[in-house]
């Protein structure tokens, strides 16, 4: 009698052995799925966007690199570009990484791996005559005016340690010659300056 009690004691211990192996492999299984490499990323032009909640503004694309600030919710910042998950940013003349899910980016995910790969099509040969026209000098980009949001330094180049040629008052306007990585060259007192995109508005 004892050794029959004792074979059905073994039985129920090697079955829940066997249940808890499966749990525990399930969770892992999970675990890892979850942590995954991120492989889509958004398709967005660069613009003012806004924090989901508090997120930390990091030195580089990663948890581990140096924090250079917090952005607050609600909070304004000038959005760069995308890169699977981290967002590049320019945050108070400086660039900065936040992570995509926190900020409001009106764009679309891309997957990297089924991204769609356009064909180019031959060119076709013209058979036109071509004839000498004068050069025409045309601008990359349309000069406009904007107002500055805020008093702003203008400087020498796109750097926050160059010279400063002068001091934007808040409301006064400028033309701006073109935009690139977060700082747009501006037309200052009859001379080339630079000011921080994001401290100025078309409105």
């Amino acid at each position: 009698m004892n050794n029959v009690m004792n074979r059905k004691s073994t039985k129920m211990v090697a079955a829940a052995g066997l249940a808890l192996t499966l749990a525990f492999t399930t969770v892992g299984a999970g675990t890892i799925n979850a942590d995954a490499a991120q492989t889509t990323k958004y398709v967005a032009k660069p613009q003012m966007v806004t924090a989901k909640s508090d997120v930390k503004v990091r030195a580089g694309e990663s948890t581990k690199s140096k924090v250079l600030g917090i952005l607050k919710k609600g909070e304004k910042v000038y959005f760069v570009k995308d890169d699977y998950g981290w967002s590049k940013v320019t945050y108070k003349g400086k660039t900065g990484y936040v992570g995509t899910r926190y900020l409001n980016i009106p764009g679309k995910q891309v997957d990297s791996k089924k991204a769609p790969v356009k064909k180019a099509k031959p060119a076709k040969a013209s058979t036109k005559k071509v004839t000498p026209t004068k050069k025409t000098t045309s601008k990359a980009q349309a000069s406009k005016t904007v107002t500055a949001k805020t008093a702003v330094n203008v400087r020498a180049s796109q750097s926050k340690t160059s010279k400063v040629l002068g001091v934007l008052k808040k409301g006064e306007k400028v033309t701006v010659v073109k935009e690139s990585r977060g700082w747009s060259q501006v037309t200052y007192k009859g001379k080339t300056g630079y000011v921080a995109t994001q401290f100025l508005s078309t409105k």
